[in-house]
């Protein structure tokens, strides 16, 4: 059965950001692939010590380091939507209090995610095609909505579900933004302390995972025989060992992966 392959969702004006695929950028990928070499190369060399089977396994850490620098810079560039997702809440509660309407509002809130955080920035972009789309005749409700479909996001979502309602009932949209942006400012600084709480077991897991690396060439340079040498036991054993490592720390960092 051939696998179906999902389409990229662009969104209403077709130059969206599908924010559920991350596509590396040259620099990420490169640097990605090297730590997952370097890490797969210094790890079979210190258990092991066959320079062939390390190069080997070094291609494969490689592999392996794009993957995970793939969710890593796809969270990276997620926590900076939603910090920007607030400060746009913020410009545009700003307007709204100045009497300015939708169109004029979105237009002074690209200004300032432009002053703020650059031409490059995620929410810069995507007040850009809020901007372009109205001047197509699409009107903000469908942005907002197509907005909140592509970025996955629930506090996102709610807020566009409630500005449609908001818009299309004749309510008070300022006040529906500044209420979203005070319970989502409350939201993030919830998350940031969970966060800190969270780190403490991230750092002790990350401690006890590169404990044997360190404790094994120690061993080797006492002149212990049966870490340095190699024959089926102490493959067969070292094997296992670097197995149950990296299930531990996979598992561990399932455990201390807070989603909210």
């Amino acid at each position: 059965m051939k696998k179906e392959t999902r389409k990229e969702n662009k969104g209403v004006t077709g130059k969206g950001t599908d924010y559920s695929v991350y596509r590396l950028e040259r620099k990420e990928a490169v640097i990605s692939f090297l730590a997952g070499s370097v890490f797969g190369y210094l790890a079979f060399s210190i258990f092991f010590g066959v320079l062939p089977f390390g190069i080997v396994l070094a291609a494969a850490g490689g592999v392996v380091g794009i993957r995970s620098g793939r969710d890593f810079f796809r969270k990276k560039r997620d926590r900076s939507l939603m910090i920007q997702f607030r400060d746009f809440l913020d410009s545009l509660s700003s307007s709204f209090s100045a009497g300015q309407n939708v169109s004029s509002a979105l237009f002074s809130a690209h200004e300032d995610m432009l002053l703020q955080y650059g031409e490059g920035s995620v929410m810069a972009q995507e007040t850009k095609l809020f901007l372009c789309g109205m001047k197509n005749n699409i009107t903000a409700e469908a942005l907002f909505d197509d907005f909140a479909r592509r970025s996955g996001k629930r506090d996102i979502k709610t807020f566009s579900d409630t500005f449609c309602i908001c818009s299309r009932s004749g309510g008070n949209i300022r006040e529906i933004v500044m209420r979203t942006t005070r319970t989502l400012n409350e939201k993030m600084q919830m998350e940031a302390e969970t966060e800190a709480i969270a780190s403490k077991g991230k750092n002790e897991l990350l401690l006890m995972t590169l404990m044997p690396f360190v404790i094994v060439p120690m061993l080797k340079t006492l002149g212990e025989s049966s870490i340095s040498g190699n024959n089926i036991v102490t493959i067969a054993v070292k094997s296992i060992s670097a197995a149950v490592i990296a299930a531990a720390f996979i598992i561990g960092r399932k455990i201390t992966d807070i989603k909210f």
